[in-house]
């Protein structure tokens, strides 16, 4: 078996090297910029400043360019809120309706006129409206920033392309706790899923749409 610098061959062998354009009509999707990943006294804290600060980079972006801002956040109110997953993994109790953990981060709470989703699960269209929303606007990529790149990116990234927008997850603008998961999901997603690009590109793609994602 191969390592990793026989991974680009590989795909491209078998035929995992193909691109979805970028349409006309983005919309970004932030996806959980929560405290708790950012806080270092919370269990699901990751050490993701730096795509923190990027994110910011981009929502301002969106925002300067009129682009549709949807912003994700997990809240539990109800015994039985967030089912298997929140039995999976214990530490999703941060995400208790009250708890400021489950805050937004500095910077990325989200406007008037922009949307709020809330969801229990990984990916931001699971049990939302999202999906519905998106196609009121006419939205044909979905750009994605947030947390975390093998939970709710990957998860958010897949349900995009299941539904219906092609995926551009922004490279700088995720992260996880460990670099491994992290690069082996953009790997795979870029592979199978949508496309993996770096945040310069995608400004400049927000800033010209009709340009395409150069």
């Amino acid at each position: 078996m191969g390592g990793l610098s026989d991974l680009s061959a590989d795909f491209a062998a078998a035929g995992l090297d193909g691109s979805l354009p970028a349409g006309i009509r983005p919309a970004l999707v932030l996806v959980d910029p929560a405290r708790a990943y950012t806080d270092p006294v919370s269990p699901l804290y990751a050490g993701v400043e730096d795509a923190v600060d990027a994110m910011r980079v981009l929502l301002a972006a969106a925002r300067a360019a009129g682009t549709p801002v949807f912003i994700t956040r997990v809240v539990h109110e109800f015994t039985g809120d967030g089912g298997l997953f929140a039995r999976k993994i214990p530490a999703t109790r941060v995400f208790a309706a009250g708890d400021p953990l489950g805050e937004p981060i500095a910077g990325l709470e989200h406007l008037s006129g922009e949307t709020l989703i809330t969801k229990q699960y990984p990916s931001a269209f699971f049990g939302t409206s999202l999906a519905a929303s998106l196609n009121a606007q006419r939205i044909d990529t979905v750009v994605l920033a947030g947390l975390s790149t093998s939970g709710c990116i990957r998860a958010s990234a897949l349900d995009a392309l299941q539904t219906g927008f092609v995926p551009v997850v922004v490279r700088e603008a995720v992260g996880d706790r460990h670099a491994e998961p992290h690069e082996s999901n953009l790997r795979d997603i870029q592979a199978k899923i949508g496309e993996v690009a770096s945040l310069d590109r995608v400004l400049a793609y927000l800033a010209s749409p009709e340009r395409g994602l150069a």
